[in-house]
């Protein structure tokens, strides 16, 4: 009797394949690897500025330096940054004033809260100034009634009682609007102020970006909405040989060209934010991942097209590149989205950099 031949699995969807070996143990390792190999090298990048710099490692200095690589606190990355254009190293003086706040832009939450509160004391004023002017308008016509009440027995008399009244209340009533109008023009200033300190609070001064802080105010916003929307982290590739090999300046330069770059060929549908280092963040807020991806993709490939040139020496840059990972943003919101295009661009980095991956 003839037995019928087991019958050959069908083989696995590539697709599969590939989704199988990026949640494999191994790659999940792997992936904790590269993390730490970021990690390290923002921690060399750190060691290096301060013994170039001659400054002591010291909890103050280390702090320092890593506000201005990372770009996490605004006011100290920038200040950071004006010394090391100023002077090219960042002196022990430098850092002192730095740390105490004396060349920092007071852009934090003391100062808007200050701001707020001044703001909150003046329309108080003006509530103040309004009540009191009802107030006034209640008395007087308080007052006409029974002034009225008494004209048929000295009707010279009162009326010159009710003009008295007219006065003091024409005046009380100017008072009033004086006070209504200098309170007036004093909030219309400090809500200046306040916006203008919003708006630099969410600016990287380095790349003149929106920073994490405005991406997140962004992210918010699209979280509980139907569009489509889709994220991306782009990381400029070998940054760190760009500094060891033309200095921090030449580094600047290129993180300024490439943010200029990005916004430029992206569009202004897509905000662009500087997400700390050389890493660049990127919201389209009407485009799904396959539409992101190939307009991410063609960026890619006219930056590494370009020939830079450092401005100071006239020598050529090695080719500028990044790397991207681009993920939807979904129902779980903006930090999901952006922890899930992360592992897409460790993905990008390990497949051979100067890529976009998808998440």
């Amino acid at each position: 009797m003839a037995t019928r031949p087991h019958p050959t699995p069908a083989p696995t969807p590539a697709p599969l394949r590939r989704m199988l070996d990026w949640l494999s143990p191994a790659r999940r390792a792997q992936r904790i690897d590269e993390r730490l190999a970021a990690r390290r090298r923002l921690f060399d990048s750190i060691g290096e500025l301060l013994f170039a710099s001659r400054l002591a490692p010291s909890p103050r200095n280390y702090g320092l330096v890593h506000s201005y690589l990372s770009g996490e606190d605004v006011a100290t990355s920038v200040a950071v940054a004006e010394a090391l254009r100023a002077t090219g190293t960042l002196s022990e003086a430098a850092a002192a004033r730095i740390a105490d706040g004396q060349e920092t832009t007071e852009l934090g939450p003391d100062t808007l809260a200050r701001i707020a509160e001044t703001l909150e004391a003046r329309i108080g004023e003006c509530l103040g100034a309004a009540g009191q002017s009802r107030r006034t308008a209640e008395q007087f016509g308080s007052a006409i009634e029974g002034e009225a009440a008494r004209l048929a027995e000295d009707p010279a008399a009162t009326i010159a009682r009710i003009a008295a009244l007219t006065r003091d209340a024409v005046t009380a009533t100017r008072l009033a609007e004086a006070q209504l109008e200098r309170t007036r023009r004093e909030a219309d200033s400090l809500r200046r102020d306040l916006r203008q300190a919003r708006r630099a609070a969410e600016r990287d001064h380095l790349t003149g970006l929106p920073n994490r802080r405005a991406l997140e105010a962004a992210l918010r916003a699209l979280d509980a909405g139907d569009t489509p929307a889709t994220v991306a982290l782009c990381d400029i590739d070998d940054f760190k040989q760009v500094n060891d090999r033309f200095g921090h300046a030449a580094g600047d330069r290129v993180l300024r060209f490439v943010a200029g770059f990005l916004e430029r060929e992206l569009g202004g549908d897509v905000l662009v934010a500087r997400h700390g280092g050389e890493e660049f963040a990127c919201l389209f807020r009407r485009a799904d991942a396959r539409a992101a991806m190939a307009r991410l993709d063609a960026a890619r490939e006219r930056l590494s097209a370009r020939s830079l040139v450092n401005q100071e020496t006239g020598l050529a840059f090695d080719r500028v590149t990044f790397s991207a990972g681009v993920a939807p943003l979904g129902e779980d919101g903006g930090a999901a989205a952006l922890a899930e295009a992360d592992l897409a661009l460790y993905a990008a980095k390990h497949a051979g950099k100067n890529r976009v991956c998808a998440g």
